[in-house]
């Protein structure tokens, strides 16, 4: 497509490279949680326990977090168009690797592709928001982002029930395959770099390239701050990973008898809490030029929610919904930590800065998920059910403890080791000069 008419109707064009962006990561999101909606299946097919579900479930956080990095400095160095096509088009063969095998080892083989291919998703959408608009927009665009995704989260979890109900969750998988193919296309033909007025223009990528990998990556290390808001993502997302994303479906049809559609509605609940508080979030922070007390208010109200539906028995079925809802909306004070690495790290290593957060946001889900699932089978009882290990309710809330205590260490952070920023870049938004 022409440069001049691409310059000329930026917004427009930059809108519609966002909107592919933000469909491979709502497609992603829908293969990531997936699993849950199908535990029965897969360990009765598979004959697995719980703790082996954790493990071939994992193997997506495994790869998707060593990627980050590697993503964030690719992004830097070579643009999101060809990275965007080429991951989506992974995410589509992983999908069908894991929807065609028999094999126990072919099944971990398809998330682990699936985790590589996702990486990239996140920080591309981010990368893509960074380039094409104002940074005074940054942190709602990040919302957006977050928002969007937790679309792809929720049609991951209620709706893709009835969808496995009627066709197996075989055909689901293979059928989404396909999908992520068709995307792939359209994201190779359509995503474009940069603005092209920025072509010669923009200080950062010419920088970046000579800076180097190696010192790109060693200039995000390098600060403090960057720890510190890794520690925060790491324990704040960690219960959308634990709870959605795998072990909360089968803890409420256990406590509560639910069939599988009702508790992955409730548990849909906190991608829609994430999706809705997200934008709200950025748009606040972004306003008041606050970052410390909305991301201190976020885990403080995650961690009452997640302790109320944890330890009160007998609740009911709108007051579950209602707390999963605030667990999301609590989970997306991660979100604020993409917008502090922005305005502390200089526009050349912006995506490095993300990638790195990113990981250790999807760190949480390699080290909890399995986790989870090896305290449940240390805690199994011995109960059999078609074939499949049955875990009490008093099994699944020893297990699940851990997200409330996830939320108690994020807070700790939040209030003592992030400093705030008041939404001001430290270096010039298009060039690496000091403010």
């Amino acid at each position: 497509m022409n440069h001049s008419f691409i310059a000329k109707h930026r917004t427009l064009f930059g809108t519609i490279i966002f909107i592919l962006a933000t469909l491979f990561l709502s497609f992603e999101m829908v293969l990531q949680v997936s699993p849950s909606i199908m535990t029965s299946q897969l360990m009765s097919e598979f004959h697995i326990d719980a703790a082996g579900l954790g493990v071939i479930a994992s193997f997506y956080f495994y790869s998707y977090t060593l990627m980050q990095i590697p993503s964030g400095l690719l992004y830097d160095r070579f643009g999101p168009r060809m990275l965007i096509a080429s991951a989506t088009l992974l995410c589509a063969l992983g999908a069908l690797a894991f929807g065609l095998t028999s094999s126990v080892f072919l099944l971990a083989l398809g998330r682990f592709l699936l985790g590589i291919g996702s990486a990239f998703a996140f920080v591309g959408a981010l990368t893509i928001a960074a380039r094409w608009f104002s940074p005074a927009l940054f942190a709602l665009f990040v919302g957006l982002v977050q928002f969007i995704g937790c679309i792809g989260a929720t049609c991951g979890a209620y709706p893709l029930a009835y969808v496995i109900n009627a066709i197996g969750w075989r055909a689901t998988l293979t059928n989404l395959g396909y999908i992520g193919i068709g995307l792939a296309i359209l994201c190779a033909l359509i995503i474009r770099n940069r603005p092209p007025q920025e072509k010669n223009t923009e200080l950062s990528a010419d920088e970046h390239h000579h800076l180097g990998f190696i010192k790109s990556f060693k200039i995000v290390v390098a600060q403090s701050q960057t720890w510190s808001l890794g520690t925060y993502s790491f324990f704040n997302w960690a219960p959308a990973l634990i709870f959605p994303a795998l072990w909360g479906v089968p803890y409420l049809m256990e406590k509560y008898h639910y069939p599988n559609t009702t508790a992955a509605f409730a548990n849909s609940m906190v991608w829609v809490g994430v999706g809705l508080f997200s934008p709200l979030l950025g748009y606040l922070s972004d306003k008041f030029q606050n970052r410390k007390f909305f991301l201190s208010t976020a885990t403080a109200l995650g961690l009452v929610a997640s302790s109320l539906l944890l330890f009160v028995p007998n609740l009911h079925y709108f007051v579950i919904c209602l707390l999963l809802f605030f667990i999301g909306c609590a989970s997306s004070g991660n979100l604020l930590c993409f917008a502090v690495a922005k305005d502390i790290n200089r526009p050349s290593v912006v995506s490095t800065a993300m990638g790195f957060n990113n990981m250790t946001v999807v760190l949480s889900g390699a080290v909890f998920q399995p986790i989870v699932g090896w305290i449940l089978s240390k805690l199994w009882q011995g109960g059999m059910e078609s074939g499949v290990p049955v875990y009490t309710t008093s099994n699944y809330t020893s297990a699940l403890t851990c997200v409330p205590l996830c939320y108690l260490v994020c807070l700790i952070a939040s209030l003592f080791f992030i400093k705030e920023t008041h939404g001001k870049h430290t270096y010039d938004p298009y060039s690496d000069q000091l403010n």
